[in-house]
């Protein structure tokens, strides 16, 4: 499984320059070491699900908007906040991206203002599987740079594959 198959929902290729979340590991005597952080959600966050947000959108992408799928503590991992894009346009007719894991404080430095309080959540379950798979492993990330700059990075790697 490639690192964007976990992180978007389909198969993509994976990259060196996504970042890792440090994760704790558990020593236990006669058992097999296995890394593992706790993820629970989260409603001490500004952000919830179901909020629309306009954004410092990537260049030519006016009418993008990220909306709210999930949001989750995780000790040292720090808050993660599960977003989608829309209004977006790549890759020969893509109009959005299902689930991108990003840390709070990226997307702190990239919304400008809330366009819907509550609303529907666009199905993210398949990308959410994949990614929390691999993160439970201690092989999944999330970005801390910004949105604009994850869909650019996102889109790049995209429009690269044959």
């Amino acid at each position: 499984m490639g690192l964007f198959s976990f992180l978007f929902g389909s198969c993509f290729k994976k990259s060196e320059n996504i970042t890792s979340i440090e994760v704790d590991t558990h020593k236990k005597v006669g058992a097999m070491d296995e890394p593992k952080v706790v993820l629970t959600e989260s409603t001490a966050s500004r952000f919830h699900p179901g909020q629309v947000w306009a954004f410092t959108p990537p260049a030519g992408q006016p009418e993008a908007r990220l909306t709210i799928l999930r949001v989750e503590d995780g000790a040292k991992a720090g808050r993660i906040v599960h977003i989608s894009l829309s209004g977006v346009k790549y890759g020969g007719g893509h109009t959005h991206i299902q689930h991108l894991p990003l840390a709070e404080a990226a997307i702190e430095k990239s919304v400008t203002s809330l366009d819907r309080k509550t609303g529907p959540i666009p199905d993210f379950s398949e990308g959410y599987k994949q990614w929390r798979t691999a993160f439970d492993a201690g092989k999944g990330g999330v970005f801390t740079i910004s949105v604009a700059e994850a869909f650019d990075f996102v889109t790049s790697v995209i429009e690269k594959k044959p």
